[in-house]
């Protein structure tokens, strides 16, 4: 089961969800392999961390990917990530789309009912109650469990402020414009983001990105210090809901990574970057 890249020959994580024998699958979503395997022997006492590649680097190309051509009828998905959804809201993210109702037994829709609209993102504890609730009724299916964390906004800086609903935020944020100014697209390409940022800023122009502000209050520290304490929130919760599970097989892994000031870049998307793709696989028996 390996990919010959130019990296190497690396394990692909499409197969093993495809055809691994798991009860439930957890996505940590934008989680890197290096600061996962750091922390998880720490909060999880687990080390034996396997380095996977994402055949995305962004949420929709990888449910697109992992799971348009397959059958997971038998499966639950318990999503606080709007892009997967009961609604019939079909996402569309650099010529990817994905409709979830198509592909999974019941969708529960904790991005909605779990939705907290201080912190702009969904609470792990949120997304443990729908789960534990979810199991208990429907204890027969299998189950993959979607937390947000340590995506951004950081609830370790207290998220954001803007109150939109999830579907507020994919109507504006999900096609954005292509009719970007030449300037916008040669900087892009050419330029870091916090190049960008510093530029913008002098033009009266200040990011309205999340991750653009925090950099200018925190620096590049402050931004890997709030994904750091958002993974340590996330997989404490993660810890407590295997507890409760001890003869399930459970999985722990990711949609992407992220960057986190490598080269002056942040987020995720775009260029196959090492940290984007490389993502942790643990599994617990």
């Amino acid at each position: 089961m390996s990919n010959k890249t130019k990296e190497g020959a690396k394990i692909k994580q499409t197969e093993f969800i495809q055809k691994r024998d798991w009860d439930i699958l957890i996505i940590l979503d934008a989680c890197r392999y290096d600061i996962f395997k750091e922390m998880s022997q720490k909060i999880l006492g687990k080390s034996k961390v396997t380095k996977m590649i994402s055949p995305a680097t962004q949420t929709v190309e990888w449910l697109d990917k992992t799971f348009k051509e397959q059958d997971f009828s038998d499966v639950i998905y318990v999503s606080s990530n709007p892009f997967v959804n009961s609604k019939g809201i079909i996402p569309e993210q650099g010529g990817y789309s994905f409709n979830g109702k198509n592909h999974f037994k019941k969708i529960v829709d904790v991005w909605d009912t779990g939705w907290n609209p201080d912190i702009s993102t969904v609470h792990p504890l949120d997304v443990n109650k729908a789960a534990i609730v979810s199991m208990d009724v429907r204890p027969k299916f299998r189950y993959i469990i979607h937390y947000m964390q340590p995506h951004s906004p950081y609830i370790f800086y207290g998220g954001l402020k803007t109150h939109m609903h999830p579907v507020q935020n994919m109507q504006k944020n999900l096609n954005p414009p292509t009719d970007l100014s030449i300037f916008s697209k040669i900087a892009n390409k050419f330029l870091s983001q916090e190049t960008i940022w510093k530029i913008g800023k002098s033009l009266g122009r200040p990011p309205t990105w999340d991750l653009g502000k925090l950099w200018f209050k925190y620096g590049r520290e402050g931004i890997e210090k709030g994904y750091r304490e958002d993974l340590k929130l996330v997989l404490n919760h993660v810890k407590k809901l295997i507890k409760l599970y001890p003869k399930k097989k459970i999985i722990i892994t990711a949609d992407h990574g992220e960057r986190l000031g490598e080269k002056g870049n942040y987020g995720h998307g775009g260029k196959r970057d090492k940290v984007v793709i490389e993502i942790p696989w643990l599994e617990f028996d």
